[in-house]
Parts: C-alpha cells; structure tokens; sequence
C-alpha cells in the first residue's frame, strides 16, 4: 500500500523569501521540484548545444524559472534561483541528479544515476477546497540507468529509473532528441522527447482513495501508466569564454492516466526559464 506525506508544512528553513504570507504559501513548497527540474532541463540544453564530442563543463549561476502545475488551483510559480552542475572524471551533478560514468567516449556516456522525482503535491497550495481534502505527496527518490549519445545527425538522451523511497514503487523512463541550429551567436535547440511514468508513480501522484473521496466529494480514482509527449526550445548564447546565457520554453503534454484524474485540470503543463550561468 502507497504511503503519503502527511505532513502540511513545509521543512525548516525551506520559506526564506521575501514577501507576505500568501506569497510565501505559493511558493515555497514548489520551488524544490521548479528549480531541480529547471536546472537538469538548462543544463541538458547547454551541453546539447556543445559540438559534438566536446565535454560538459562545471558551472555555477543563476536562473529565473516559471512553470504551470497540472493540479487543479494551483498559480504559476515564477522564482528565481541558484543552478549547479558538476562534472568530475567519474561523477557528475547535474541540476539535482547525481551520476557515476561507466562508460565515458567521445560520443557516448553511460552513467548510473539517482534523482528525485520532479513532482510533489501540497494541499495547501490549491485553492481548490475538494484538493485541499486530500492527502499531501512528497518527493520520490529514483535510481537507474542514463544514456546520452552525440553524433552529427542529432543528440540523443535517455534514462530509465525505479522509485526506491517507498511511493508506490514503480518505474519512470525519458527518452529525447535534439538538434543544434547555429544561428550567427546563437545556437538554437529544438528538441522531442516522450516521457512514461508507471502506474505507481501515477497513482500515488494522481490517484484519489476512497478515504480522499468520501472527505472531498471527488470521484474515487486510479491512474494507471501513461506516456507524455513533449517539445521544448533551448537557445543558447556565450557571453565570452566563461559566461553563457540559457532561455528555454516547454510544453508537455497530459498522458491520459494523469488527464483523467480528479485532481487536474487542462491536457498540457508549460514552462519557461531564463538563465546565466559561469563555466569552468
């Protein structure tokens, strides 16, 4: 049986922003899952831009971040925030997920990998009253297998993970192709990709129990897996040797196991970020 976080607030030392109260209650639980997934998409862009068999680089910098929940109530959270990336002979860090290389070539890296899961549901955030019902759902943690091929045709990136924190358990997996386009300094990255989530990261996400239903009025529901398309845009510009300014643009759209459920609204979730980074 799935557990779910209970807990409404969030952790100590989680809510340092600025602002009044209900802006802090907007932000602050989304902004883990906003940054981390942000910063991985940023710094999967950066590197698809690179030509091919040139390394990725360590950086540090800073990125402002809007995305689109697909739970129903809840507002766009914009926010800005620090992105990391690491990149050492054997392991890297890349905004939010960690890797150990196993093969490293030219053209070709295998890593294992652990992430966190880039969803996470709090009650308090929807102003929903039926969501307000319902129990809270936490961060899931992830391990498996990352594969990322460069060629002159194109770049492809793919990973295969199983939740190990005791949600549900079940299997995540991402696959995408990207395409450089050197446009004078620019170099722009259009890319496609699908993404499937299993049944017991869908249902423990997305799934309404019968204790749920009987205390909100929703309708008792079940998700299974489901497969999400998606289509971003990446354009990158060096500032010198150093500095390279990211802006990217994604819509993904709704699998039907999550369309379905009571707790969204909508067929698609987009996002937008901007950022500026140092490499070293």
């Amino acid at each position: 049986m799935r557990e779910r976080c209970k807990e409404d607030s969030p952790p100590a030392g989680t809510c340092g922003l600025v602002g009044n109260e209900s802006t802090r209650q907007s932000l602050c639980p989304g902004i883990a899952a906003v940054v981390l997934a942000t910063a991985a998409w940023l710094v999967a862009g950066s590197a698809f831009a690179q030509a091919p068999g040139a390394k990725p680089r360590s950086s540090l910098g800073v990125a402002v971040v809007a995305l689109k929940s697909p739970y129903t109530g809840y507002k766009t959270d914009t926010v800005g925030a620090p992105i990391i990336s690491y990149e050492g002979r054997k392991f890297h860090f890349r905004g939010g997920s960690f890797g150990y290389k196993l093969l490293d070539s030219d053209s070709t890296e295998v890593s294992l990998m652990a992430s966190p899961y880039m969803m996470r549901f709090k009650r308090k955030d929807s102003h929903d009253p039926q969501l307000r019902q319902l129990s809270n759902r936490g961060f899931s943690a992830m391990a498996g297998v990352a594969v990322r091929h460069t060629a002159p045709w194109g770049l492809l990136q793919g990973n295969v993970q199983a939740e190990v924190s005791g949600h549900g358990g079940g299997i995540a997996a991402d696959a995408k192709y990207a395409y450089p386009l050197p446009v004078g300094r620019v170099t722009l990255v259009p890319g496609v990709g699908l993404n499937y989530a299993g049944k017991g990261l869908n249902d423990y996400y997305f799934g309404v129990s019968e204790d749920e239903a009987r205390r909100s009025g929703l309708a008792r529901y079940r998700a299974g897996s489901g497969v999400s398309p998606y289509a971003d845009l990446t354009a990158v510009m060096p500032l010198g040797p150093h500095w390279t300014a990211t802006a990217s643009v994604r819509r993904t759209r709704l699998s039907n196991a999550v369309k379905d459920s009571p707790m969204t609204t909508g067929d698609h979730m987009d996002s937008a970020a901007l950022s500026l980074s140092y490499g070293f």
